[in-house]
């Protein structure tokens, strides 16, 4: 009898693994980790600001403000290159002319400071934080790309999963420096370089050296990646390598292009940009800094990827796949090794080692880590395919765990917030207007006062000298004490428990320095030359001045001319002041003439006499320049207060009589040649 059934299709090959996931899953699962990426790379994006910790955060906000302000684009400092800078700039000037036309700006010439410590204009910094955390969540997506060309599906989502929760790459994608610019520049200049070893297009070779000159512009060493593309032409013709130059040439005057591209005054300006670069080559080879000093500390770098970095199992992950890479796909192995190898050798061979310099090689271990973890869980489920799901998802855990509890904890801490912001916030709600504060801070700059001096260690000096020199207030600083638990001086000088404190019980519970604020005690019995007289003027008793010298301290009568008079007067708030009043400080001869004045609001403008509250107590700095060609003799001290709009002076009253024109005497001094 005739077989009269139907042919059958040959049975589909069964796929374990990851490389069974659908391509419309496939999409929507890279999509959902780039997103994820962002979202982990936006959290607590503001840090700090205004203050700014990482020594590097200050120098391309000051070269695109300066570029704003002249619009001479030459940033004229080469320590790096300057691709980032103008990538930067084109970020910068739009936030900027949205914020003149909303008022939040005016010309950039008025006070726009920027420090290593702090900033006047923290919204630069935000908006050069989002850029980076744009090209952050970008290197994610090249990863992803990167590992489904010269892996699998399963490769590419594997390494970009790990990169996007990588505490190393999230927490340098949220600072103004060119790090993960020059990974990510690295990573497309690599994969075009992949692309050279399997086809040799013109337009692979075009591009890839582009690429690599754009990498190099962001950071010089950033530039060995060029290596990969020799490396691909080799393997790719082989003996007919020298035939094919022209090809490798074209790269080459490609590279060159993209350089002059992103620092185009390394030609326009020869002489800056050399110095720059040699500048930069010293700085690396001159002496010990950075996180690791010393050539060749292999140990160091290694200790680094196990603890820090990568950590234990993705350590092993990646030179399981670095092997993978080399048997299976022997030319994505060779040209990644082509950069890794030469590029590790560089930056072990100087004696100066900054660990984000390793972010590029980071981004590409994704590659091999990526592959190890497919080829493992395919390995895996094909011996156990009614548990492959199961097998897969325990393998992911034990890879992308350890990371991504190093990157929960930091987001806790970034969630925590930072010391000194909580320091502001709380001298903002307790501490009243016109109150003085001793700390171990230094101030921030503005136009007005600041709140508080900067005055070394706070143990130099008992509790009675802070309050004969008007201060409330005492901020102490783990940076100035040089441990994080508070050494007992500090205990002994305040005398009770302090009145705030900020920082937790180690370093890794808060961004900032522990901090740790006393109340002096400071009342009217502590004003150093007291009045005689129930002295009222406006809505407060005038109670009493120190006068010295400029830095002294304790108070002193005898000057030189051209001296600095340094002068407190102490103001007991009793009633709310109807007007912003100017605190005027005349120095009167013997008859009766101004030979020196000064005439301002109090606090520079911070406290106007509108804000004073009753109940407190106003310490103002009235420092004054005496004339240098002033006549040696005896002097008069008067003060009082006069409306700027209308030159009235408030009520003054001295044991409840008038004061002619509100002056008040407050004191003498005698003035030698």
């Amino acid at each position: 009898m005739a077989n009269t059934s139907s042919k059958r299709p040959a049975a589909a090959p069964v796929r374990y693994g990851l490389r069974a996931i659908g391509r419309h899953w496939e999409a929507a699962a890279a999509a959902l980790i780039v997103a994820g990426a962002l979202a982990i790379r936006l959290w607590g994006l503001r840090g700090g600001l205004p203050y700014v910790d990482h020594p590097d955060e200050p120098n391309p906000i000051n070269y695109v403000v300066q570029m704003l302000r002249t619009g001479d684009l030459n940033p004229h400092f080469f320590q790096k290159p300057s691709l980032y800078v103008y990538m930067l700039l084109g970020v910068l000037a739009l936030h900027y002319r949205l914020g003149l036309q909303s008022g939040l700006y005016g010309a950039l010439d008025q006070m726009t400071v920027t420090t290593h410590v702090f900033t006047t204009i923290p919204e630069f910094f935000f908006w050069g934080r989002m850029l980076t955390v744009a090209l952050g969540g970008l290197t994610v997506a090249g990863v992803y790309a990167l590992g489904r060309r010269a892996w699998s599906a399963g490769a590419g989502l594997v390494g970009a999963l790990f990169l996007a929760t990588a505490q190393f790459h999230m927490r340098h994608s949220q600072y103004v420096t060119t790090d993960v610019a020059s990974g990510l520049l690295v990573l497309l200049a690599f994969l075009l370089a992949v692309a050279v070893a399997r086809g040799g297009r013109w337009r692979d070779y075009l591009l890839a050296g582009l690429l690599a000159g754009l990498a190099a512009s962001t950071k010089y060493n950033a530039g060995v990646v060029a290596l990969t593309i020799v490396a691909a032409h080799g393997l790719r013709w082989g003996r007919e390598s020298l035939r094919r130059g022209p090809r490798l040439v074209s790269a080459g005057a490609a590279s060159l292009l993209g350089f002059l591209i992103g620092t185009p005054y390394a030609l326009l300006s020869w002489p800056e940009f050399s110095k720059g670069l040699l500048g930069q080559w010293g700085a690396y080879n001159d002496g010990p800094q950075g996180d690791i000093s010393g050539a060749w500390p292999i140990g160091g770098y290694a200790s680094f990827f196990w603890n820090d970095a990568l950590l234990a199992p993705a350590c092993l992950a990646v030179l399981a796949g670095v092997v993978l890479l080399v048997r299976r796909r022997r030319a994505v192995g060779l040209v990644w090794l082509s950069f890794a190898i030469p590029y590790l050798l560089l930056l072990l061979a100087q004696s100066t080692h900054f660990m984000r310099n390793l972010i590029p090689l980071f981004v590409l271990c994704m590659l091999p880590l990526g592959a190890a973890a497919d080829a493992l869980i395919g390995w895996l489920a094909a011996r156990a395919p009614r548990y492959r799901g199961a097998l897969a998802a325990l393998a992911l855990a034990l890879l992308l765990a350890p990371t991504s509890a190093a990157t929960l904890s930091y987001l806790q801490r970034l969630d925590r917030g930072d010391t000194r912001v909580h320091m502001l916030a709380w001298l903002d709600a307790h501490v009243p207007p016109g109150a003085r504060i001793a700390a171990e801070l230094r101030p921030l700059p503005g136009p007005l006062e600041s709140p508080w001096a900067e005055v070394g260690e706070l143990t130099g000096h008992d509790l009675a000298w802070y309050r004969r020199q008007g201060y409330a207030y005492l901020i102490a600083s783990s940076d100035a004490w040089r441990q994080w638990a508070l050494p007992e001086p500090y205990a002994r000088l305040a005398g009770g428990p302090p009145a705030a404190e900020f920082g937790g019980a180690s370093p890794r519970e808060m961004f900032g320095p522990h901090l740790v604020i006393y109340a002096t005690g400071l009342s009217a019995a502590d004003v150093p030359s007291p009045l005689a007289g129930d002295v009222r003027v406006g809505g407060a008793r005038l109670l009493g001045s120190a006068i010295g010298s400029q830095q002294a301290g304790e108070p002193a009568r005898a000057l030189k001319a051209g001296d600095t008079l340094a002068l407190r007067s102490f103001w007991q708030v009793e009633q709310p002041f109807a007007a912003d009043y100017f605190i005027f400080v005349h120095v009167l001869n013997q008859a009766g003439e101004t030979v020196a004045r000064r005439d301002a609001p109090p606090w520079q403008g911070r406290y106007p006499t509108s804000s004073w509250r009753p109940g407190t107590l106003v310490v103002d700095a009235n420092d004054l320049a005496l004339p240098p060609e002033l006549p040696a003799g005896e002097y008069a001290i008067v003060i009082g207060m006069f409306d700027p709009a209308t030159g009235a002076n408030p009520p003054a009253l001295a044991d409840g009589q008038p004061i002619p024109a509100g002056a008040v005497e407050i004191g003498r001094i005698t003035v030698a040649r």
